[in-house]
């Protein structure tokens, strides 16, 4: 059996004119409830808003293992009243928002596997839907895992080429730093006073940011200090945080960061709090894992070559693997995400639901 790549469209068009915005759910959220339900699928909200449900097998794999299927329901802005254009087998936007392929592509792809499995043997399928992942993941971190019996997951939102398989990605830290400095006026008595936020940016200019290596990056995202511009400023806050595959370097880098705020402010003067929070745990899949064989046979069954791959960001697959369902994530094919030249190939859509669809009805 095949994907409809027309009604695949269909469902990925109607999906994208829905605003959803992170936090605004709610609208595309009831539309996914109706078509899972057309699809067999008992699924509601949960307390945290995410969309999750579950269809029972069928025929000689109905006692099968369940596969959860995942795709996150909010979009980036601008992604309000977006007008997608269909124009030589591609979908873009106008030009005036983002198009939202990242990740109702996603989405439409899932649905449009469980309409095509809905009648044939199919292992039982957990679907869970999520709300704010845009904004920090925080759907995924929201569910209950007690919902759902699948020990696996394949979640569908990368941008890599249909036929990819991300089966590693970084843990990530946040970092938020607080230096306190001392007030005074800055033409009277600048002598009085320790400014924050030299000491901040002295700290600043020799730690290692950006790119430190192959698995590990830092940034410094968000500078917030100073009350006027004729006081010493006593107190600046900056947000930023590191993320790598490997957990040893990313606990050096975390290290590196704390000593330079910390070590700086002293020798100013000032003082640096720094607290470090974990983001989302890493991702390592192994490659004879049998998720990634399942899922290496579905890709070859569609004609195409399996790739895995590492990727730099975070994902709802990340949460899940925290919470102890092995997850890894599908590319999808999307294109200039989170900009308003995004764009998606139709036959990707319909190649992505195929994907799935093998997966589900493989023995």
């Amino acid at each position: 059996m095949k994907a409809d790549e027309s009604r695949a469209l269909a469902t990925f068009l109607e999906l994208v004119k829905i605003d959803s915005p992170s936090g605004e759910e709610a609208a595309v959220a009831e539309r996914l409830i109706a078509e899972l339900s057309d699809v067999g699928v008992d699924a509601e909200r949960d307390t945290t808003g995410n969309v999750v449900g579950r269809r029972a097998g069928r025929g000689r794999l109905a006692g099968t293992p369940a596969l959860l299927l995942s795709a996150h329901m909010d979009t980036v802005q601008p992604g309000v009243g977006i007008q997608p254009i269909v124009e030589n087998g591609t979908v873009r936007t106008d030009g005036s928002t983002i198009l939202g392929a990242d990740d109702k592509a996603g989405l439409a792809a899932i649905l449009e596997a469980l309409r095509a499995t809905q009648e044939t043997d199919c292992r039982p399928v957990e679907v869970a839907f999520t709300v704010q992942e845009e904004s920090g993941l925080g759907g995924a971190k929201g569910l209950d895992l007690g919902r759902f019996t699948a020990r696996q997951a394949v979640v569908l939102d990368s941008n890599e080429p249909v036929g990819s398989i991300v089966n590693q990605a970084p843990a990530a830290d946040k970092v938020r730093v607080v230096v306190h400095g001392t007030a005074a006026h800055a033409g009277v008595s600048p002598e009085k006073g320790v400014s924050a936020i030299q000491a901040a940016a002295r700290a600043l200019t020799d730690m290692r940011l950006g790119r430190i290596d192959e698995e590990t990056t830092a940034n410094i995202g968000v500078i917030n200090g100073g009350t006027a511009d004729n006081i010493i400023p006593d107190r600046v806050e900056l947000t930023g945080g590191a993320r790598s595959r490997s957990a040893a370097k990313l606990d050096a880098q975390i290290a590196h960061m704390r000593t330079r705020f910390e070590q700086v402010a002293a020798e100013m003067g000032a003082r640096a709090e720094v607290t470090v929070t974990r983001s989302y745990g890493g991702i390592d899949v192994p490659a004879d894992a049998p998720l990634i064989r399942t899922l290496e046979a579905a890709i070859r069954r569609v004609g195409l070559e399996p790739r895995l791959l590492p990727t730099g960001g975070g994902s709802d697959a990340n949460i899940l693997n925290d919470k102890g369902i092995e997850a890894v994530n599908l590319g999808v094919g999307y294109r200039d995400m989170h900009s308003t030249n995004e764009s998606i190939a139709i036959a990707d859509i319909a190649r992505v639901a195929d994907i799935t669809i093998q997966a589900l009805t493989a023995d």
